[in-house]
């Protein structure tokens, strides 16, 4: 379990095709990018717009850094999602279809509930309200 732990919080490490100098993603495909790769090797996909949320990512990591204490964290994101609230939505919509929650096709934007998705609903909330 541990090894789990330290490999997910480890860097990746890409390598690069000699031929054409491209970088091989975790995925063994073939990008312009080491941060294309990076993106991808999340487990995100390229429908949408990946460009602007990879950035909102980037936004959002960065409240997060720095020797600076206490962080902006979360109340410097809650900024970020009112400024770029589509971009956030969409993030969403990733985050939920990599979590098989829900499932689409040419889009995220089309997203539908797969099974996993309906059980999440069905189970309701964490606590019941009193």
């Amino acid at each position: 379990m541990a090894n789990d732990y330290l490999t997910r919080m480890g860097r990746f490490e890409f390598k690069r095709d000699p031929e054409h100098g491209d970088v091989v993603g975790q995925d063994g495909c073939h990008y312009d990018s080491e941060a294309e790769a990076m993106y991808y090797s999340l487990g995100l996909c390229g429908c949408g717009c990946p460009e602007e949320v990879h950035a909102l990512m980037i936004d959002c990591l960065r409240q997060f850094a720095g020797d600076v204490w206490p962080k902006p964290g979360i109340d410097a994101i809650a900024k970020i999602v009112q400024e770029k609230p589509t971009v956030v939505a969409e993030f969403i919509a990733h985050f939920l279809a990599k979590c098989d929650l829900t499932e689409h096709g040419g889009s995220v934007y089309g997203c539908w509930l797969s099974e996993r998705g309906k059980q999440f609903i069905e189970c309701g909330p964490m606590k019941e309200e009193e």
